[in-house]
């Protein structure tokens, strides 16, 4: 009969909280679809721009290739584009993965049973992506490899010829961003809204009620200290990164600058979110809960592990609005692209807005009251 009873105060307590109930159904459902998108196998939707400076039979051929893997198994989008200066700014700001620029003379060159070489252009920094554009372009090479009707032998094949635009980037080291981010977040569990929930639960929150705090004042001061113990988190993640990959921070003082600055707004902006989220929650467990779920939701589709391009379109259209997809890419612009802080600007300022509108959400929401 103890039993009983203890098991049946344990169901009854349980269904009085119906949001945990909803979550054990909700959460693995939503986990099964995020991840199915997030690690499928086969990359698709690079964006690969072409520079087609020659109009030969073998040119057209090796394209005609390219737009049958473009319309088949669908691993790029090919890009036109007007000359190699243009192909190689668009490839810096990574609007296309890759530059294929075809020479003027390849179809000749080919002809004569030559070596013709085009120049396969990857930003390698994402080592997947880049594999990938590498090994369809030289698949659509590959059709070229036919023989000739002549007597002379061939002196040489359709050539791809790949070049690395940035430092190389093993996979190990491609994961620092995320890694970076991911220390973010859980600073933002253990801290801001967790320890605003954790004093409402132990009764220490009615003591602000009985001084002159504003509900402004409350908010900062949870939301600076979180953020200076998230700071230190992720500079000591970030300095053991470092150390097993051998990596640096590139751009001088002006990239350290930048850097903390990426960290301290994206620290900002999901303190202030969760804040929005769990400010006037009443019990720890709910905090747990939504925590856990955001980081799920949040994490994987902020290209961290896998390339944007290759989401679902749905998927895609949420990455845009991820806070952490930003983080990730600033990180990356700025410590595996040379330092490239017009590459990091946009999403610098994204975080920067982010950041400033959940501020205001959360001081507004922030109950000050029993």
């Amino acid at each position: 009969m103890r039993i009983w009873a203890v098991m049946l105060r344990d169901l009854l307590r349980i269904g009085r909280n119906p949001l945990a109930l909803l979550s054990a159904v909700v959460l693995p459902i939503l986990y099964l679809v995020i991840l199915g998108n997030t690690l499928q196998g086969p990359l698709t939707g690079l964006r690969l721009g072409v520079v087609a400076q020659d109009d030969g039979p073998q040119a057209r051929a090796l394209l005609g290739a390219l737009q049958a893997i473009e319309h088949g198994p669908r691993t790029v989008v090919l890009v036109p584009v007007a000359d190699p200066v243009t192909g190689f700014a668009r490839l810096h700001d990574g609007d296309v993965a890759g530059l294929l620029v075809v020479p003027p003379h390849f179809s000749r060159d080919l002809a004569r049973g030559l070596a013709a070489p085009v120049a396969l252009h990857v930003d390698n920094v994402d080592a997947i992506g880049a594999a990938a554009i590498e090994a369809a372009v030289s698949g659509a090479a590959a059709a070229l490899r036919q023989p000739l009707a002549r007597l002379e032998p061939r002196l040489g094949d359709a050539q791809v010829r790949v070049q690395e635009i940035f430092p190389r980037v093993d996979y190990d080291t491609s994961l620092i961003p995320g890694v970076v981010v991911l220390s973010i977040f859980m600073g933002s569990m253990i801290t801001g809204a967790f320890n605003v929930v954790m004093d409402r639960f132990l009764g220490v929150h009615e003591s602000y009620l009985s001084t002159p705090l504003r509900r402004s004042d409350l908010n900062l001061g949870v939301l600076l200290s979180g953020t200076v113990v998230t700071l230190g988190s992720s500079g000591l993640v970030l300095a053991i990164g470092f150390l097993l990959t051998g990596s640096k921070v590139h751009g001088g003082p002006l990239g350290w600058l930048a850097l903390a600055g990426v960290v301290v707004l994206t620290a900002l902006g999901l303190l202030a979110m969760m804040m929005v989220l769990l400010g006037r929650a009443g019990h720890p467990r709910l905090s747990g809960v939504v925590s856990g779920f955001l980081n799920i939701i949040l994490f994987f589709p902020s290209g961290a592990l896998y390339p944007l391009a290759s989401f679902p379109p749905w998927l895609r259209a949420f990455a845009v609005a991820d806070p952490e997809t930003h983080a990730v890419a600033a990180l990356k612009a700025i410590l595996f692209r040379g330092g490239d802080l017009a590459a990091a600007g946009e999403h610098v300022l994204w975080l920067a807005g982010f950041a400033a509108v959940m501020l205001v959400l959360s001081t507004l929401t922030m109950k000050r009251t029993l």
